[in-house]
């Protein structure tokens, strides 16, 4: 047998050394010095220096993160203020902005520095042109004033005389700022920045912002009656056959059959509280569209009795029904179709747990994270829910998006991705189509309105998903 490298019996000397497996073997002299190192550092660095040396680290990233509230001068242009009695203006100025000023003469020209901003004021001289906001009925101009704390100065401000026009208050870009009228006719937004906020979590703030406040108003909903923001759309080639087994497996009602835009079955069902749309081909007739593969995770009253029901109407078993610690009766089938049907039972006041519905759509996506991200950019979907491994893995995660609570868990065995279809109801299908594109997703159908009502437009994402994205208007196409 040939003897081992050095590198070889320098690794077994330090792994029996550290694990304390017995006495380390005998090894070439030539290492002797690099062992006695490996020793003395082994306890090494001491429990303080690492508590000290994360104290700094953490300081030293929230300081690189940290968020100055008045963001770095680079001032290049100065206003230039036409104020009806520039005197009386400049006294203001003092009181309520704590200005600087720099008189030179009548006041045909004056120089004052709010903060580390210079602005010039002068009487109106209107033989040249220059009018104050009282001739010309208002200023056009609003200024735009960053200071340490918001909501301090304007309280100071309107203390002086000047009024409110917008209270101070959290804006989506970061910074929380109000307006206020001066006296003398100019408009001021008062700002403290409190965040730096990409370009990509201003959209899903405003768009979370858009569904509460159309969720509040009266009249029309874009939801159209019995459904929720989300709707699984199955794609099978034999669509009635799907439908038949959604009725016979899990009870499901059909509350609408019809002929979809592909020339196949389009139908709605309803499965205790919640819709699903299926599709797909006629038996011996052609059908073109690329069927979809859904999972769905299912509460029912008696896991055990739907399960032998699904086996019974063509399903093949993935798990047969067994208790799960984490409080459900669970058994798993797939049919014919291809489809994964995830039954359980919770264990608690109701067989489905709070703030669920009875049909979840649930995803195996190979990584979480970036469908989550994608989800929240998209869609202003919110994670409410995630249990991931030490090293990572996530084994279950929730986000809701609207109304509905959409379920991932990443691929593992035979767990792995699907080509899922949505009908996703939106206050505003035009915004949130373009808020998918801005977050990755490719267009296959812009928006325009349909026959039955909604106006919708299609993308896919990046993980192979597709979005109807639409609003139910109530309006048919002229």
């Amino acid at each position: 047998m040939d003897k081992p490298s050095l590198a070889e019996q320098l690794d077994e000397a330090l792994e029996r050394a550290f694990s304390g497996r017995g006495k380390p073997p005998e090894f070439d002299d030539r290492l002797a010095p690099l062992l006695r190192i490996a020793l003395r550092l082994r306890h090494l660095p001491r429990p303080q220096f690492r508590a000290g040396l994360k104290s700094d680290l953490e300081r030293e990233a929230l300081a690189a993160v940290g968020v100055e509230a008045l963001p770095t001068a680079r001032q290049t242009a100065m206003p230039y203020l036409s104020v009806e009695n520039a005197a009386e203006a400049i006294d203001f100025y003092r009181r309520a902005f704590g200005a600087t000023v720099e008189d030179r003469g009548k006041i045909g020209s004056a120089e004052m520095v709010i903060e580390n901003s210079t602005i010039r004021l002068s009487d109106p001289f209107p033989d040249h042109g220059s009018l104050g906001p009282k001739a010309l009925g208002g200023s056009p101009v609003k200024l735009h004033l960053y200071v340490a704390d918001a909501d301090a100065f304007v309280e100071r401000a309107v203390a002086q005389g000047a009024k409110i026009i917008r209270p101070v208050e959290d804006q989506l870009h970061g910074d929380r700022s109000g307006q206020l009228a001066d006296p003398f006719g100019h408009v001021w937004i008062i700002a403290t920045r409190n965040q730096v906020v990409s370009r990509q979590e201003m959209q899903r703030r405003s768009n979370r912002i858009l569904i509460e406040e159309l969720e509040k108003m009266p009249g029309h909903d874009p939801i159209r009656k019995s459904f929720r923001t989300i709707t699984p759309y199955m794609i099978a080639q034999d669509g009635p056959a799907l439908l038949e087994f959604a009725k016979q497996a899990f009870g499901a009602e059909e509350t609408y059959r019809g002929t979809g835009s592909a020339g196949g079955l389009h139908a709605e069902v309803r499965i205790g509280d919640s819709m699903l749309m299926i599709g797909g081909g006629f038996p011996g007739k052609e059908f073109r569209v690329t069927p979809t593969t859904t999972a769905l995770h299912i509460y029912v009253k008696d896991t055990d009795a739907v399960y032998q029901r699904a086996l019974k109407a063509g399903a093949t078993s993935t798990n047969e029904p067994a208790d799960m610690e984490y409080g459900e009766r669970s058994a798993g089938v797939k049919d014919k179709a291809g489809n994964y049907w995830y039954i359980a039972t919770h264990k608690g006041p109701r067989y489905v747990p709070k703030d669920l519905n009875d049909v979840q759509v649930y995803l195996h996506p190979h990584r979480a994270d970036p469908v989550i991200k994608f989800l929240q950019r998209a869609f202003g979907g919110h994670e409410r829910a995630r249990y991931a491994s030490p090293d990572g893995v996530v084994h279950h995660a929730q986000v809701q998006i609207g109304t509905s609570v959409l379920e991932m868990g990443e691929a593992h065995g035979a767990y792995q991705p699907t080509s899922t279809m949505f009908y996703l109801y939106v206050p505003d299908a035009d915004a949130v189509y373009r808020s998918a594109l801005a977050a990755g997703a490719s267009s296959l159908e812009e928006p325009a309105d349909q026959p039955w009502g909604d106006r919708v437009a299609t993308v896919k994402d990046a993980f192979g998903n597709t979005w109807n994205i639409a609003t139910h208007t109530g309006a048919k196409p002229a």
